[in-house]
């Protein structure tokens, strides 16, 4: 059973809908069919011709020689450390070391938060990117294969 990841059903289906809701009533069985049949060799045309495409972009990105590019979303992900190390461990340890040396009165360390949205953003990023990776690492075939190939930038 396919996975249907548009939420429109099969191509088949969406051609058939598409016929039943647009054809006049009063057209035979033989012209739904043909218009059927050819919307649906469109829609599968277009979709051969967008994965086409995208696979040519992440073909184009990983033969250049830029390293930063090849390397973009685990660079998300080292963004994410970095900040997290800013602003969790060296920002308060330098609070704290001002308010030492100033005399202030301190009840421990500092305390900074970083938003929620970073991290749900940082957090799917990195979730993401992890399960395409392993699904890339364990050979993941099909559709699975695919969708791995486009999180992680692979084939």
């Amino acid at each position: 059973m396919p996975i249907d990841l548009t939420g429109l059903g099969s191509v088949a289906e969406l051609a058939k809908g598409l016929v039943d809701r647009f054809l006049p009533p009063a057209a035979t069985e033989t012209e739904r069919m043909a218009a059927q049949l050819q919307i649906q060799e469109q829609l599968e045309r277009r979709e051969s011709a967008v994965l086409d495409a995208q696979k040519g972009i992440i073909v184009a990105e990983m033969q250049q020689s830029d390293n930063f590019t090849k390397r973009a979303r685990p660079a998300i992900v080292y963004f994410g450390l970095a900040a997290i190390g800013l602003v969790h461990v060296l920002l308060p340890m330098i609070a704290w070391i001002y308010l030492a040396s100033t005399g202030k009165p301190m009840d421990g360390m500092p305390q900074i938060v970083l938003p929620g949205e970073f991290w749900a953003t940082w957090g799917g990023v990195c979730s993401i990117w992890v399960i395409g990776r392993t699904m890339e690492k364990r050979g993941a075939t099909g559709i699975a294969g695919q969708i791995a190939g486009l999180v992680t930038g692979g084939k």
